[in-house]
């Protein structure tokens, strides 16, 4: 896959991160950055610190040293309230078990961020089956999360990832609980659908085939990123 715009800014970065768990280390001292409409792969064996890494970039744990930027923003010196926000207006999230509302049909599931975040209803489920057209899911807007297929219940939980314009799209595991040829499917359309957007795009994944859908690869053992793992050109840089 090409990356498309080499001249995009970095919308996205952390410097020097550090995270301990007790005496477990978590991150020791990660430098990554990511460019708007690129997608980065997140490897590494289990318990070695990509989730970790993940979720101090989305602003979910603080680093216990080190700096997150987002655009100019600097999110690892945002207060609870603070991170809360930015995650829900300039943040999608995409899970292993898309984490939809059983008891809500698509739409309104993708439309869910838009509402707690004060849209009125008839404009956020609007905007909701929007983005669900534009994942292929137009004539699904009305059923519920149980009357579909793994595979369009994760593009549901992609739409409702992107119905809010994110800048930044995280997904962890995103294909775990899907078949391969299923998996390919979705990694495609989400990489395709937020990169079109100018979304930058974090997946943490444990599959290659995963992996070479994004543009670059980075890899985490105990809490440092691998170089002669690295796929794809090599490129780091902090926001300032």
């Amino acid at each position: 896959m090409n990356f498309q715009s080499p001249q995009s800014q970095v919308v996205l970065s952390g410097h020097g991160l550090v995270k301990h768990y007790g005496p477990v280390v978590g991150l020791a001292g990660v430098d990554v950055a990511v460019r708007s409409g690129e997608a980065l792969a997140v490897m590494g064996p289990s318990g070695n610190g990509k989730t970790t890494l993940l979720h101090v970039l989305a602003g979910i744990l603080t680093p216990d040293q080190g700096e997150v930027w987002l655009g100019g923003e600097r999110v690892d010196q945002l207060n609870d309230a603070g991170r809360t926000v930015l995650r829900r207006r300039r943040l999608g999230f995409v899970f292993q078990d898309n984490q939809l509302l059983a008891e809500l049909p698509a739409d309104e599931n993708v439309a869910l961020p838009l509402m707690v975040d004060g849209m009125s209803r008839r404009e956020a489920v609007g905007r909701a089956r929007t983005t669900l057209a534009q994942v292929g899911l137009a004539a699904e807007a009305g059923r519920r999360p149980g009357e579909l297929s793994g595979g369009q219940a994760q593009r549901v939980a992609i739409a409702r990832a992107l119905v809010g314009e994110p800048q930044v799209v995280f997904a962890d595991e995103p294909t775990g609980a899907l078949d391969a040829a299923t998996g390919s499917q979705v990694i495609d359309l989400l990489v395709g659908a937020a990169t079109h957007r100018g979304a930058a795009v974090v997946v943490v994944t444990h599959d290659n085939a995963v992996a070479a859908r994004c543009h670059r690869t980075l890899h985490i053992v105990d809490g440092r990123v691998s170089t002669p793992a690295a796929a794809g050109p090599a490129w780091t840089g902090v926001q300032q």
